[in-house]
């Protein structure tokens, strides 16, 4: 009897021992994977403009891309999460004590925001790029533009981290940065003319796809923890008003409200009436949702 229970405890000591070695080597390589400096392509980029529609229109290009959303009302940044795998921070975009905003080149605002990357040359972990990385040049050096203008907000941050159970999440492929779901090879697109049309319509839907997918039909949203993100073709049974009072207001077609926590409808509610009309025609044309299935 007693050869049998050493014979079960080596067993189960081969078997912690195993498990270990697996354990480490899954933190060694997601140690690895989410510290990496990121390759980009060498692209010139075009200096920020500095006149005043330019500021203007990259001002509500940062209001209605909803940078405030992660970033705090002053964009001075805040914790997004601390959690057992990591601590999320959203850094202080301004030119305060503990902001970027001093340091932050206009090469070091267009890989960030257009790929991902930080100053540093690592991939951001919550940065969502895979949204951002459509926008045209003009467009982007205007966010650049107004970024640069912002009030300094003093308010230091401890940096973004991950801890041991997220090394071993990204050792597995369950944790990772944005800049790998970013095509950083592809040609910059060029925004179609503002305008109520299914053309700007599709341009600017880019920006639901990080939650909503590709092909806007639903996806499971980046946040974790967060609701599944719906098909946006339900919206095919609302009309234009209606749509534009939900993006508005928050409320739905029948009265049940939209969470900002998920769905930041107070900064695209701040799209301009022709964005709004060219998002909903371009939405019409997406395939009908699947029976039950709503936003």
């Amino acid at each position: 009897m007693n050869t049998v229970f050493k014979w079960i405890g080596i067993g189960l000591g081969g078997v912690v021992l195993l498990l270990a070695v697996f354990l480490t080597a899954l933190y060694v390589r997601g140690g690895s994977l989410m510290t990496e400096p990121v390759s980009l392509p060498s692209e010139a980029v075009a200096a920020a403009p500095a006149d005043s529609a330019a500021l203007a229109w990259g001002q509500h290009l940062v209001q209605t891309h909803a940078c405030s959303h992660c970033h705090g009302a002053q964009l001075e940044g805040a914790i997004l999460a601390d959690a057992p795998p990591f601590l999320l921070v959203a850094l202080n975009l301004t030119s305060g004590q503990g902001g970027i905003g001093s340091t932050y080149t206009d090469a070091d605002w267009e890989r960030a925001i257009r790929h991902g990357v930080a100053q540093s040359g690592r991939g951001l972990a919550v940065m969502p790029s895979d949204a951002f990385a459509y926008l045209d040049d003009r467009e982007l050096t205007a966010m650049v533009a107004y970024l640069k203008t912002i009030p300094a907000v003093d308010h230091v941050l401890p940096p973004t981290s991950i801890r041991p159970l997220g090394r071993i999440l990204a050792g597995a492929g369950q944790l990772s940065t944005i800049d790998g779901l970013i095509d950083h090879e592809r040609a910059h697109l060029t925004a179609p003319p503002p305008g109520p049309t299914v053309a700007f319509g599709a341009y600017r839907a880019h920006l639901c796809k990080a939650c909503h997918g590709q092909d806007l039909l639903g996806a499971p949203h980046p946040e974790p923890g967060a609701p599944y993100s719906p098909s946006l073709a339900s919206v095919k049974g609302w009309t234009e008003a209606e749509f534009v009072t939900a993006m508005r207001t928050g409320t739905r077609p029948g009265g049940t409200a939209l969470d900002d926590k998920y769905m930041p409808w107070t900064s695209l509610g701040q799209m301009t009436d022709e964005e709004l009309q060219a998002l909903y025609l371009y939405l019409q044309t997406l395939p009908d949702a699947r029976p039950g299935e709503s936003v």
